[in-house]
């Protein structure tokens, strides 16, 4: 612990001392801006090193027409969802898969989509449907989950794709001149499908300067620094020397299996609109296992409510307090929006952990 403490304090001396201008760096993972939060890293911080969050919650960018089509399958005779939990809380236009829950339904909370499959072998007389929520890194299990079922020919176990891509997004974000981000910390999940490419050229295209960290202090605390050595040293490059290794094999056989189950298309984002090819959908080979095709339903343009400002704070252009409804009618105990309602939500984390400015905000 005093050799952690030691480090922590050498690497933000070392870090104030280099920070001479203002440098604006965005943090697109929902677990590490949590751990920036919980730990009161930007406190520590240079005055002119700015943080700021990107769409790193898979939850909060869930757009209601999504909501909306888990829910109209849920409501199936014959059904059941089987869902993490952050996700049954997220608002359709009308329900959630929580309301639907309350109504009847029903609604299993599961950890991963091996879970769900777990489910549908002991309930035979019933399709279990799992939403596959996350970003990229999560696509080989699921991927692995459906090749799984296709193998055995189960034919009651199908998935609700809703798989984001980060890369497509943050593209789209950069371009917005008014951000001016000069550095991008990435989580060690992109390294799963080795889809650090697609960050490499992304730090060419924007002159970004990028980094992969893991979640604890050390590792954020010199991710950081790593990228602001980058801008001292006008680099705009992809660092992948990370102590986070997955062997070839490995990268190999989760991309097999990802191009053997998805491809990619525009998709919809909850604030941010259509993305090109930012999505991955199940291929028709496949059909079977999509219970989009299965129940044919499709993703519809939702509701959404008025006072809800994640759009704004999930790209960047605004931080929880900003929000009008942040900690007055929307706190954890009664959510608006799904920044607030997710763990790794931003709002949520900044609920939490920020509670001198969260108090002083709802005064």
């Amino acid at each position: 612990m005093t050799e952690d403490l030691t480090r922590q304090n050498e690497l933000l001396e070392e870090l104030h001392r280099l920070v001479d201008r203002p440098m604006r760096l965005m943090v697109a993972c929902g677990t590490q801006n949590k751990a920036i939060l919980k730990y009161g890293i930007r406190e520590l911080l240079p005055e002119k090193l700015d943080l700021v969050a990107g769409p790193g919650c898979s939850v909060c960018v869930m757009p209601a027409g999504h909501i909306d089509a888990f829910v109209k399958v849920g409501m199936q005779p014959g059904v059941i969802t089987a869902a993490c939990e952050d996700l049954l809380r997220v608002p359709g236009s009308n329900d959630s898969l929580g309301s639907i829950l309350e109504k009847g339904a029903r609604v299993e909370i599961i950890s991963n989509p091996m879970d769900a499959f777990d489910i549908a072998k002991r309930e035979p007389d019933y399709i279990v449907v799992y939403p596959a929520v996350g970003f990229e890194a999560t696509a080989p299990s699921v991927a692995e989950t459906i090749l799984e079922a296709a193998r055995l020919g189960m034919d009651n176990f199908c998935v609700i794709p809703s798989i984001r891509l980060l890369p497509p997004t943050i593209d789209l974000l950069m371009l917005d001149p008014d951000l001016n981000i000069r550095g991008l910390l990435c989580s060690d999940h992109i390294n799963t499908i080795s889809d650090t490419e697609a960050y490499t050229e992304l730090a060419k295209k924007h002159q970004l300067s990028c980094y992969i960290a893991g979640f604890e202090v050390i590792d954020i605390l010199e991710g950081i620094l790593s990228l602001v050595k980058q801008i001292r040293n006008d680099k705009t490059e992809f660092d992948d020397t990370s102590a986070f290794i997955y062997s070839s094999d490995d990268k190999k056989k989760a991309r097999r299996m990802v191009s053997e189950v998805f491809f990619a298309v525009d998709t919809d984002w909850r604030g941010l609109g259509t993305i090109e090819r930012s999505g991955f959908v199940i291929r028709d080979e496949l059909a079977l296992y999509d219970a989009t095709k299965r129940f044919n339903v499709r993703f519809k343009e939702g509701e959404e409510s008025c006072m809800c400002q994640c759009n704004a704070i999930i790209s960047g252009r605004g931080v929880p307090p900003d929000c009008p409804a942040f900690g007055m009618v929307c706190s954890p105990q009664t959510p608006i929006g799904p920044c607030m309602i997710s763990d790794e939500g931003i709002c949520h984390s900044y609920f939490k952990y920020n509670l001198h400015e969260s108090r002083q905000h709802s005064d």
